[in-house]
């Protein structure tokens, strides 16, 4: 006790060695602690004090150590002392023990899931086997309370042990050491996301064939194999129209509530799948990895056959017609959809293409890839590294992560004419590519643009194109370019874009006010990345995980104290962006087929509000049948949050950043918030 008495007054806790033999430690104190100290044992001495010493309890060693040293000073101990320190020594509750576990990808990454942040006492990987160990690398017996049991079960006796949990909840472990002492660990497993290309060829297959098998299941026939609770890819697109496509405006994007639909809807998806498979999960795309690379991101093994297939198929109609989803259907939505287009097929009323398969196309109005030279950088993530919530939701919605969803999806059927004009000037003079399918849609949600009520299988595209009735915009023959200005000027289009000198541009090109309102009442056909009904399109899962991700990062980041990230519900808005329009229309009072006019003005989409309602229920067990708010929600989605039944691998490791980390990016490069250009978003999508 003298020696421990003076071992705090020393205050050498620090220049222990914790890793130091039992031996190395014994001469440590032997040479640090005056031999000759006189101890004087008092029988009173309440060893309970030096128990609650935060300093002596700091190496589990000293204890041992200390005891060692006083009988080697050749200390004098009374009878009631040397049981005060044998009990000291022997107290269960006071003998710390550490668990140590791993799956395959956290000993090849070297990292714990989500990089350790999370709060979960021991984190496991659902459908992973783990190894268990001790830190003291002691024998023992291993007993695990299985999922929905209340008893301990014997599992495995020895320094090791592997357990695989196949099932999301709270476990416990305990560990009966071969010394006797009795420990136990709660264990949290959670699906772990991984970077879809961090998968094992195992595990990739795994993925690719049950997503294969997701779309290839029908509404019908999946209810009746996996339950009620079941949502197929049909049912995901119609929520997707219901939420991106209807007239009035656009209910998940291009505002706050961008970010919220996404992940609850990504989440609901990942339920879907792993009813297929459990072993699986809604996996992530970083596609900051392409540019990082120098690699063309047209030539991205994403886009392999055996992965999501050719990103612009060489064929007239533009269908992926080779690989794993070669030929997916765009099923018929009559009956079981309000929103479907004129041939019946479930996409966006304005999409009026009859082929009835997933398309793309590597160009935009002409233009390839929308005139992005690749998908954002590490350096674009990181420019918005300590921005607020609602500049990274605007960032998320366009230049993050919007842009990668028009590259892929493409937009043509354009007329010819305008072909020079996007080749050459149109971005020199502000424009850009996706503006004209943006700025059609909006005509089309004021009422200029009209869609046919529906066309049969024989009438040709050709001939159930959008347009906009002479009954609204007057007589086409009689259409000068004073007149489709005007149009143009009340349907608040030159309010939306930033083109410099738009007369002169037309001009140049032996165009008119009356060549631009005609093509952008014709509308032309995109491929469904680009329209609302992007979920027909398998790639739209990893990519939303990837903003998923960097928002987590966020708030974690936060929340350890590392940046300032102001949470506050909103959304930073863009002028003259096409999709940013801010405009609700009411077509409650207009007549079904007749060619009257909503009543427009500027507000706030439902669907964006703070306290507005998400379609979403049954994502936890908790929740049911009850609608969350945006702000509910988001609460839910915290990394902190218990609810969440997903993890993801890693926040902090970029592959394509500086050092491989976010925050070095951050670090050696300049916050730029216009990056590569604030591409357009999903604006209405």
């Amino acid at each position: 006790v003298g020696a421990c008495k003076k071992w705090e007054k020393m205050d050498m806790n620090d220049q222990i060695d914790p890793d130091a033999t039992l031996e190395e430690t014994t001469s440590f104190l032997k040479t640090e602690v005056d031999a000759d100290i006189d101890v004087d044992i008092d029988n009173d001495i309440d060893i309970e004090d030096y128990k609650n010493t935060p300093k002596f309890w700091s190496s589990k060693k000293l204890i041992v150590a200390g005891a060692l040293s006083l009988a080697f000073i050749g200390a004098t101990f009374h009878k009631t002392t040397t049981t005060y320190l044998s009990n000291l020594l022997s107290i269960d509750d006071d003998i710390e023990e550490e668990l140590i576990h791993t799956n395959e990808y956290e000993r090849t990454a070297k990292r714990q899931i989500g990089n350790g942040v999370y709060t979960y006492d021991h984190l496991v990987s659902t459908h992973k086997e783990t190894l268990f160990s001790l830190k003291t690398k002691m024998g023992a017996k291993w007993y695990v309370v299985p999922f929905h049991e209340t008893e301990y079960v014997f599992i495995d006796e020895g320094e090791e042990f592997l357990y695989t949990f196949t099932e999301v909840g709270d476990y416990n472990v305990k560990v009966v050491r071969e010394d006797g002492n009795e420990f136990s660990f709660d264990i949290s497993s959670r699906v772990t996301r991984q970077d879809i290309r961090e998968l094992t060829t195992e595990d990739a297959n795994k993925y690719f064939e049950t997503l294969q098998k997701y779309y290839s299941i029908g509404e019908k026939e999946g209810l009746a194999l996996y339950g009620t609770t079941y949502v197929s890819w049909s049912a995901i697109v119609r929520m997707h129209l219901y939420g991106a496509g209807t007239k009035e405006c656009d209910h998940w994007h291009d505002d706050a509530g961008f970010l919220n639909h996404h992940v609850a809807i990504t989440w609901q998806f990942e339920q879907s799948l792993r009813k297929i498979d459990p072993r699986t999960a809604a996996h992530y795309w970083d596609y900051t990895r392409e540019p990082g690379r120098d690699q063309l991101w047209y030539k991205s093994n994403i886009f392999d056959d055996e992965w999501f297939g050719s990103n612009s198929p060489n064929n007239a109609d533009h269908i992926v017609d080779k690989g794993r989803f070669a030929y997916s259907p765009v099923v018929h939505g009559t009956g079981f959809s309000t929103i479907v287009n004129p041939y019946g097929l479930l996409r966006s009323p304005w999409n009026t293409n009859p082929t009835p398969y997933l398309m793309r196309s590597n160009t935009t109005f002409f233009d390839f890839a929308d005139e992005s030279s690749n998908f954002p950088t590490c350096s674009d993530f990181a420019g918005y590294a300590k921005s607020s919530l609602s500049e990274v939701l605007s960032a998320l919605n366009g230049a993050l992560h919007g842009r990668v969803h028009i590259m892929i999806g493409g937009h043509w059927d354009n007329s010819n004419e305008w072909k020079n004009l996007a080749l050459e000037s149109l971005q020199s003079a502000g424009g850009s590519p996706d503006m004209f399918l943006l700025l059609s849609k909006y005509l089309w949600r004021q009422g200029f643009t009209r869609i046919p009520e529906t066309c049969s299988a024989d009438t040709s595209h050709a001939d159930c194109m959008p347009s906009c009735p002479e009954t609204i915009v007057g007589d086409w023959d009689d259409m000068d370019d004073v007149k489709a200005s005007q149009i143009l000027s009340v349907a608040g289009v030159f309010d939306l874009t930033d083109v410099s000198n738009m007369h002169d541009l037309l001009n140049d090109y032996k165009l008119g006010y009356k060549d631009l309102l005609k093509e952008l009442c014709h509308i032309g056909s995109p491929g469904e990345m680009y329209s609302s009904s992007a979920p027909q399109d398998p790639t739209f899962w990893p990519l939303h995980g990837n903003a998923e991700r960097f928002i987590t990062f966020l708030r974690v980041s936060k929340a350890k104290g590392l940046i300032e990230f102001d949470e506050t519900w909103g959304y930073e808005h863009i002028s003259e962006l096409a999709s940013d329009n801010g405009i609700v229309c009411d077509w409650s009072e207009v007549e079904a087929g007749s060619l009257e006019m909503p009543t427009c003005s500027k507000g706030t989409c439902s669907g964006h509000k703070e306290d507005d309602l998400l379609p979403f229920t049954d994502l936890y067990h908790e929740q049911g049948s009850t609608l969350l708010t945006n702000s509910e929600f988001y609460q839910v989605i915290h990394p902190y949050s218990d609810k969440l039944p997903y993890a993801f691998d890693t926040f902090s490791y970029w592959e394509a950043c500086d050092k491989h980390n976010l925050f070095d990016q951050y670090a050696s490069s300049s916050k730029v918030k216009a990056v590569s250009k604030n591409t357009e978003g999903l604006g209405g999508m």
